[in-house]
């Protein structure tokens, strides 16, 4: 009897045992759970907080931006209105759309393509009044699929 006494603990320990290491298992699981939502939660947050979505001058002049407050500009550059500093790599120029123009200060690598009438994305911060200081500088590449008008020649 002694026996079928301790032998019944024995099996009501591992069964509290069991119940524990169960229960064990599933606060663990509840935990990488939880550490996996907040993962995705914070990339989905950051995701959508810094999608930045290009504005216009005519936009960008309207209002459309706090001052000081980072933006993409899309614009195309004005023929004549670019400016080099000597010893720096400061380029002056200004950016149009149908609405207006305003002058952007870029201070950075230019790349290949960047002259009068190419489109440009420049971001950076907007000073109404003033002008638009730009961070970085994107070209829009001019598409060499464009069909060029064939000259008629005469039989």
């Amino acid at each position: 009897m002694v026996d079928t006494a301790i032998g019944r603990r024995g099996m009501a320990r591992a069964a509290a045992a069991d119940a524990t290491r169960r229960g064990g298992k599933r606060w663990q699981l509840a935990i990488v759970a939880l550490v996996i939502l907040g993962a995705v939660g914070y990339l989905v947050y950051n995701g959508l907080s810094t999608n930045v979505y290009y504005q216009t001058v005519s936009e960008l002049q309207a209002g459309h931006a706090k001052a000081g407050q980072q933006v993409r500009l899309a614009g195309n550059v004005v023929p004549g209105s670019i400016v080099r500093e000597e010893g720096a790599s400061t380029v002056r120029f200004n950016v149009a759309d149908a609405g207006g123009d305003l002058p952007v200060v870029y201070s950075g690598t230019v790349p290949d393509i960047f002259g009068p009438d190419i489109e440009v994305v420049v971001e950076g911060k907007y000073t109404p009044g003033n002008s638009f200081v730009a961070d970085t500088m994107l070209a829009k590449c001019p598409s060499k699929f464009e069909t060029t008008p064939v000259a008629q020649t005469s039989r």
